[in-house]
């Protein structure tokens, strides 16, 4: 059963190839680090949303706020999924009750997520707690809105539907993620700053490997549950496959199949 409500509007996805030995400490086990083409990727995820848990109604200067997130692709039993490194908002009312609901790890800061002349955006982000570690871009949306489950590479990094985050006392926690397919654009950004992740040992050139823009979806979340690594597969998973499936609804689900060797 689904616990919140999420509008994501006017999403902008930056990502960068990463060596897996950078990322690795930033990881926890007993998350596997998912690749592309042999490298790890991080992400910039940039975007303005409402919010609400099932038991309330969007309310007006708690629903409200702007998000970027830096996050890496994990897999978990053969599950591949989301783990964020870095949350950062602006609306501190809303991340008090993230807080106490949720392990996600929301940390205030100074937010602009903007549509300038016409169709462009300005975004920029500046840290609370150190004003030195930030992000500021200008971005361009062009060409056709297509679905990015028609290209292999945007599958992989927008298709993701379990999010991985650690609790307080250690333990690793889950939970599951239901929205329509993303339907997204391509765009030209150019990045003013970018020292968001610098402190996390990871340097971020000012040119992307890939980028998207998306007008948005919205999305439902299930409850953070703790994770059972017991439950890893106890043979060598040589492939993997993902089948969409819409819903009734109008949500995805996501059917994941696996072929396993076992070994002698």
């Amino acid at each position: 059963m689904w616990q919140w409500a999420q509008r994501w509007l006017e999403v902008i996805f930056l990502h960068w190839r990463v060596p897996a030995w950078e990322l690795r400490p930033l990881v926890p086990a007993p998350l596997e680090l998912d690749v592309l083409d042999g490298d790890a990727w991080i992400s910039l995820v940039f975007f303005r949303l409402t919010v609400r848990p099932r038991w309330l109604p969007f309310l007006p200067g708690l629903s409200s706020l702007v998000e970027l997130n830096l996050r890496t692709y994990v897999s978990l039993n053969g599950q591949p999924g989301i783990y964020f490194l870095r949350i950062h908002a602006d609306n501190r009312a809303a991340m008090w009750l993230a807080r106490r609901l949720t392990p996600l790890p929301y940390q205030p800061a100074r937010l602009r997520h903007e549509q300038v002349a016409d169709t462009g955006y300005w975004c920029d982000c500046q840290d609370h707690s150190e004003p030195s570690r930030g992000l500021a871009l200008q971005l361009q949306p062009a060409g056709e809105l297509r679905s990015a489950a028609d290209a292999p590479a945007d599958c992989w990094l927008l298709e993701r539907y379990r999010l991985y985050a650690p609790a307080t006392d250690g333990k690793l926690l889950q939970a599951d993620v239901e929205h329509p397919r993303w339907h997204v654009r391509r765009a030209e950004v150019r990045i003013h700053r970018i020292s968001i992740a610098r402190d996390l040992g990871l340097k971020l050139s000012d040119r992307p490997d890939a980028l998207h823009f998306s007008p948005g979806l919205a999305a439902r979340f299930g409850t953070f549950s703790p994770v059972n690594p017991r439950l890893s597969i106890p043979s060598r998973v040589i492939r993997t496959s993902r089948h969409f499936q819409t819903r009734p609804d109008g949500l995805l689900r996501v059917e994941q199949s696996m072929t396993h060797q076992h070994d002698a």
